[in-house]
């Protein structure tokens, strides 16, 4: 495809001077569909029309280009023009402008989900089922993507399973972000500068170069920055959360030797810094009985210890050559994608709130608190993939494949309990995970006749994925002994971590077996071992290193003259410090778990589907489509029940999706016109949840037997993400999309859905909200039959309307989009309080209310279209909601949409 100067998305533009559908009647049960249309011959006079057309925007939903409006399924397609204006950044700002889509930022990890299938596991071992792809490759792991939004043609999103062409965990449907390829034989040159609010500043460029008569070369890059969206209120004055300084660049080549093969290289490169996603830890206000509304703005925060820090490094090579063998294309694609991501903070102390800091305690050691956490993720990931396509000239055309996918990850996530009484951390480290997947598919369509068309596709799919590594919980007991009383814990038990200077090992990890001896237990002095071998260097104000530096030195049962000989004046007894008579280790030989896990899993996704052309311009179509997305393991727990380590596994999951739908244009009187409706069901069963729970709760629930409080460790519990089978579900609803080209150069566009999203019937799940070893009587097992599935509104719709006029010395355009969202949920308890009922405690409270957003953006082009001046306004009614939370027992963590961000930007093309 060869690009224009200025141009923004391919499109094809057609009159139709004798067509008008005046009535179209769509209705659904689960059986059948009925289409009602009629056509009216009578012939509009052209001049009536004033040269209006429809767009007729060109997309590969389906792997081949083709016409959105003859594509038999539900999919968007955005300009990459269109997102400019309206001032979309990222990847996650699509969810205000798609019905059905939403996609969280939680801490840098995208979730992305569509029509309430999604996934939030963001471990190692979580794979999404929405699939997202950048020029057509799969990405296993999307951080790091946002940056690249520029110089992109459209953004592509198609609904449903993608099981037969975009098998790779797309049971829900896939996101494709298309960027502009080289043009042949076309010099194009463009440099783009942009400011806004939050001292926003961007620079982009882009040149266009042939080489020859047959190839050429095309670099883009990208450069932007902006300050914080969150605002350290307290002390501290941090440049806290949200802050960025990215980059990134581009490069492809394009060569067509002749009329039968092209090769394209490509790299690209993206780098993100700044100050990452912390959300806002509301625990505090919730615990103090502050009604979050009362809460002005919850990127209003007290900062403490460690300044967030951010630092992604995404990159990818691509090779994808066609040649035409007459009969068919035949199509290869090979890839190589790289992630690293290290994010590093203190979760801010608090949203801020009249009286905050007499809630906080001793002011100093609050802010002062240096509990830290850090991310680390290294993936690397290849993709081979072997094409058919024939052309859709013959009766039968047809695509068949062979795909392969491998990904190497390392992860890392660890925590640092400064002043921590019976916590000094925990550590996940993962050095060696593997994923591999192969998959062969086909999928054809054959023409009944002029007006039918019957599509079938079957793709089968081989999964596995190991993974080796190691988990631990921290829990030193630290005391000072009483002589005078006998109190083992007269003082001292909180001790300094993670102070400046405090680094991780990470990687560097030399011990990942703590039972050094080979004993089959791990002893206090083996678990001290493991402990340091994990940090690199202490901080410099820590002091948890000079107090371990004497060794485990065992309470309880200890005599004084066992711990240490010196007695200080106040009758403690204190070793070589000066302060704690002994450190003891919580449960060496449990806190401590060697993982090695692995899956396989294979599975056949199939589709069926009917398109009838019932006039020139009006489609009718049903199909039956199914995808899969593979169960795995857990992490390894020591089970004291049976005496052995066990890793939980859960089952793939399946979705079959039944769709009826109609494509129509038209003219409405003299207006062209464009309606599309559909009707759609999901059967979603073994539908996978995973929650934070304790290694307790998770055999508890492993089990299916409900945990007995007293026999509930209340110390050294470690807190680990469990995946799970929990639910059969139904997903079913309509949706109605459309557009009007009006008299005036306007033009409206409208998506509207209807979404129900209900769990049909599962098994009691145990309420991760609550931990079991704090809180025994609520992390009890309880029914979810009939609550709805998170992140799914009602009812969503959006609007577009936009116009173009010429003036003296060019051409202004405008546009204004809204968007409104239905109330919906985050987590699949609905907000439920099962111990309160009469009075809900609020920390549970998950619901979003409705809202509307507005996104509006001008421009104006000079003379022959080389100099384009551009404002825009994204959420310019500052709507800022809740888009996921956190929800443990000591944890009330939110994550918003982004604030109202508005500028204005010149592009020049040479």
């Amino acid at each position: 495809m060869r690009t224009t100067k200025g141009a923004s998305v391919k499109t094809i533009t057609k009159m139709k001077a004798s067509s008008m559908r005046s009535s179209i009647v769509l209705a659904m049960s689960l059986a059948a569909v009925a289409v009602v249309a009629q056509e009216d011959e009578q012939e509009q006079p052209a001049e009536q029309r004033q040269g209006r057309m429809l767009e007729e925007i060109v997309v590969t939903v389906e792997r081949r280009e083709q016409s959105l409006q003859d594509y038999a399924g539900t999919a968007f397609a955005i300009s990459g023009d269109d997102l400019k204006l309206q001032g979309i950044q990222n990847l996650a700002d699509l969810s205000e402008s798609t019905p059905g889509l939403q996609i969280n930022n939680k801490q840098g990890n995208f979730e992305v989900w569509i029509r309430g299938i999604g996934s939030s596991n963001n471990t190692e071992l979580g794979d999404p089922a929405a699939a997202t792809h950048y020029d057509g490759v799969y990405l296993p792991r999307p951080t790091g993507i946002g940056s690249a939004f520029y110089d992109i043609a459209r953004v592509e999103v198609n609904m449903g399973p993608q099981g037969t062409l975009r098998g790779r965990n797309a049971t829900a449907g896939s996101v494709n972000i298309v960027p502009w390829r080289p043009g042949i034989g076309v010099f194009d040159a463009m440099i783009e500068v942009e400011g806004g609010n939050y001292n926003s500043k961007m620079v982009t460029g882009m040149v266009n170069l042939p080489v020859g008569d047959n190839s050429a070369f095309r670099i883009a890059a990208y450069g932007m920055e902006h300050d914080a969206y969150y605002n350290d209120v307290g002390p501290l004055s941090q440049d806290i959360a949200e802050a960025a300084e990215n980059s990134s660049a581009r490069l492809q080549y394009l060569w067509e030797p002749n009329d039968k093969a092209s090769l394209l290289l490509a790299f690209d490169y993206l780098d993100e810094k700044g100050s990452g996603y912390t959300g806002t830890n509301y625990a505090n206000p919730l615990g103090n009985g502050i009604d979050p509304e009362d809460i002005k703005d919850p990127r209003d925060v007290h900062a403490r210890g460690l300044e967030p820090r951010n630092d992604t490094e995404h990159w990818g090579a691509k090779l994808e050559f066609k040649y035409d063998l007459g009969f068919a294309q035949l199509e290869y694609t090979g890839s190589f994608r790289s992630l690293d991501y290290n994010f590093e903070a203190s979760t801010p102390l608090t949203p801020d709130y009249q009286g905050v800091t007499e809630t906080l305690g001793p002011l100093d050691e609050a802010y002062d608190n240096w509990s830290r956490f850090q991310f680390l993720t290294e993936s690397e990931s290849t993709i081979h993939e072997l094409r058919l396509i024939s052309p859709t000239e013959e009766r039968l055309y047809y695509t068949v494949g062979l795909f392969y996918f491998k990904e190497n990850q390392k992860s890392f996530l660890a925590s640092a309990g400064d002043r921590g009484t019976f916590f000094q951390g925990a550590e996940f480290n993962q050095p060696d995970v593997v994923g591999e997947s192969i998959s062969a598919y086909g999928d054809m369509t054959f023409e009944i006749n002029e007006r039918m068309r019957i599509s079938a596709g079957l793709r089968y799919t081989y999964d596995e994925k190991s993974r080796q590594g190691v988990n631990g919980r921290y829990a030193f007991a630290l005391g000072g002994f009483d002589v005078t009383t006998g109190n083992e814990f007269a003082c001292c038990m909180g001790a300094r971590v993670g102070t400046e200077g405090f680094e991780f090992a990470g990687f560097d990890r030399q011990i990942y077996d703590p039972d050094l001896d080979g004993s089959g237990d791990v002893s206090g002095d083996e678990f001290l071992e493991f402990y340091n071998d994990g940090i690199k260097s202490y901080g410099a104000r820590d002091t948890l290193d000079d107090i371990l530096a004497n060794g485990i030195q065992p309470g309880g049962s200890a005599t004084p003259a066992q711990c240490t000989d010196t007695i200080t004046t106040d009758g403690l007894i204190c070793p070589a410090d000066g302060n704690h008579s002994f450190v003891d280790v919580i449960n060496p030989s449990t806190s401590i778990t060697v993982q090695d896990g692995e899956m396989d899993a294979d599975f056949v996704d199939w589709r069926l589907r009917l398109a009838y052309d019932v006039g020139e311009s009006s489609m009718a179509y049903g199909l039956v489509s199914t995808g899969h997305k593979s169960g795995g393991f857990n992490d390894t727990f020591s089970d004291p029940e049976v005496g052995i380590d066990i890793s939980p596994t859960y089952d793939t999951e399946t979705v079959t999706l039944y769709e009826l739908g109609w494509k129509s244009e038209f003219d409405l009187g003299s207006v062209p016109t464009r309606f599309n409706a559909s009707a759609f069901y999901y059967d979603y069963a073994d539908q996978v949840f995973t929650s934070l729970l304790s290694v307790e709760q998770a055999l508890d629930f492993d089990s299916g037997v409900p945990p007995d409080p007293d026999a509930i460790d209340q110390s050294g519990a470690l807190v680990v993400s469990f995946s799970y089978n929990a639910a059969d579900s139904e997903i079913y609803g309509m949706q109605f999309d459309g557009g009007f080209d009006l008299p005036y150069n306007f033009s409206f566009d409208y998506t509207a859905l209807w979404l129900e999203a209900e769990i049909i019937e599962a098994e009691p799940i145990q309420d991760f909200r609550f931990q079991a070893d704090v809180a025994p009587d609520d992390a009890v097992f309880r029914s979810i039959d009939g609550k709805r599935l998170p992140h799914t509104p009602k009812y969503q719709l959006n609007m577009k309307l936009s116009q173009w006029f010429a003036v003296p010395w060019g051409t202004v355009d405008y546009v204004v989009s809204a968007g409104w969202r239905d109330e919906q949920y985050l987590t699949i308890f609905n907000g439920e309080d099962y111990g309160q009922p009469e009075d809900p405690r609020q920390r549970l409270d998950d619901r979003v209310p409705a809202y509307w957003t507005f996104d509006v953006g001008m421009g104006y082009s000079h003379g022959d279209g080389n100099l384009r001046i551009e404002a825009f306004a994204n959420n310019s009614t500052e709507e800022v909601k809740n888009a996921a939370v956190i929800i443990t027992q000591f944890d009330n963590t939110r994550f918003y949409t982004r604030p109202r961000t508005y500028g204005a930007r010149v592009k020049y093309f040479f």
